[in-house]
């Protein structure tokens, strides 16, 4: 059944009497095109025989192509080997076995690399200690592809080169040498011993050097409590997998406590099926606790 219903499109066409909505019926654009100012010619403008449409088209195929053309990438060559390296095969991913210390994460862990470019930080199974990374170390693998992180050393003029670095700290060290003033060296905590013997090897050589180490977020109350109870400064390791029973306060030990780690041990203590479920009283954290009577 057709409908007999009309449409506007605003008041004004209420009003057929209105010159202004029928001067719109009768052209659809109300200021003429400026084709002078695209193509210039006048005398040829004038006698072709081009009609608005075809214009139009032309202007839009125009406008499209030049907006693809803006968004081609960059040509990048692919160079082959020229003499392969025997353990890389291209589109084949080669894996690696080492350890990362950064800050309180520490943990052995496998580099899957593809062309020698590392892509994916993994855990290492077979290791004896450690073998569990968390999740800041599974994502340490972005630090390597920062475009911002810093190129080189920094001095308070900008960047400078190590040789011109190395040469004024020498020179600096040296003219220091033998005087009342101390020389400070910051670092933060680290866990590899050759650094600690070239540390150890310049404070000898230079008596005025301090060595001093800061983190951002410190374990100092933990180390002060290890050594007042068992007389050696020392990070506590824990093994949850043999406990029958934790008592948590403060310490979110799944998480990122003491640099987290934990939880692949814990996890392992509780499977029902294997005969025993550890039980977990946590005090102050986010955790339920398994025993009511500790919450």
């Amino acid at each position: 059944m057709a409908s007999n219903k009309k449409y506007w499109k605003s008041e004004a066409e209420l009003n057929p009497n209105d010159s202004i909505v029928e001067a719109l019926r009768q052209n659809e654009f109300v200021e003429q095109i400026p084709v002078d100012d695209f193509l210039g010619d006048k005398q040829n403008l004038s006698s072709t025989s081009t009609n608005r449409r075809d214009f139009l088209k032309y202007i839009g195929f125009s406008t499209a192509a030049a907006s693809l053309a803006a968004c081609e990438g960059s040509v990048i060559k692919s160079i082959p080997y020229v003499v392969q390296p025997e353990n890389i095969v291209p589109g084949v991913a080669n894996y690696y076995a080492t350890t990362i210390a950064n800050g309180f994460d520490f943990a052995s862990v496998l580099i899957k690399t593809r062309e020698g470019r590392p892509i994916k930080v993994e855990n290492n199974t077979l290791a004896k200690v450690g073998g569990a990374a968390n999740a800041r170390v599974q994502a340490s693998v972005l630090s390597l592809y920062d475009s911002t992180r810093l190129q080189g050393p920094m001095s308070p003029e900008g960047p400078i080169e190590w040789d011109v670095l190395n040469a004024s700290v020498k020179a600096k060290m040296g003219s220091l040498k033998g005087s009342s003033k101390k020389i400070v060296l910051l670092t933060q905590t680290y866990a590899s011993p050759s650094t600690d013997r070239l540390i150890s090897e310049l404070m000898a050589s230079n008596e005025n050097v301090e060595h001093v180490t800061y983190d951002a977020i410190s374990e100092d109350a933990a180390l002060s409590a290890f050594e007042q109870a068992y007389g050696e400064r020392a990070l506590a390791d824990y093994d949850f997998e043999k406990a029958d029973l934790i008592v948590s306060i403060g310490a979110d030990f799944p998480a990122d406590w003491q640099g987290g780690g934990y939880s692949a041990g814990y996890s392992k203590g509780r499977v029902p099926k294997n005969g025993k479920m550890s039980e977990t009283c946590t005090i102050g954290s986010k955790y339920v606790s398994d025993r009511g009577e500790c919450r």
